[in-house]
């Protein structure tokens, strides 16, 4: 398996060891978690990026969106266990004229 060399300030590899210690873990195995957990972290950011995009892509191809304020309401009545239906998209043009 190809080796990463990763440098540490004396601070931050003692508190490797002593957490790696705790964790009855290695100061290997610990950093091994610690990235493959940041690796994880950044795809789901990534995705969750992306997602946002194509949805703003859509909109901005549409001019179809949801009421922010009624969103949070059906959001809200279905957590609480309401029976709530969902908002219906509207164009934007629409939307912005409502709250004038």
């Amino acid at each position: 398996m190809p080796t990463l060399s990763v440098k540490l300030d004396e601070h931050s590899r003692s508190k490797v060891q002593a957490l790696a210690s705790q964790q009855g873990v290695t100061p290997h195995a610990f950093m091994v978690r610690a990235i493959e957990s940041a690796v994880a972290r950044s795809e789901v950011e990534g995705a969750w990026v992306a997602r946002a995009l194509l949805a703003r892509k859509n909109m901005e191809q549409t001019g179809m969106v949801v009421d922010g304020l009624a969103m949070a309401k059906y959001l809200k009545d279905k957590v609480r266990g309401r029976v709530s239906q969902r908002p219906v998209p509207e164009g934007l043009e629409q939307l912005l004229t409502q709250g004038s």
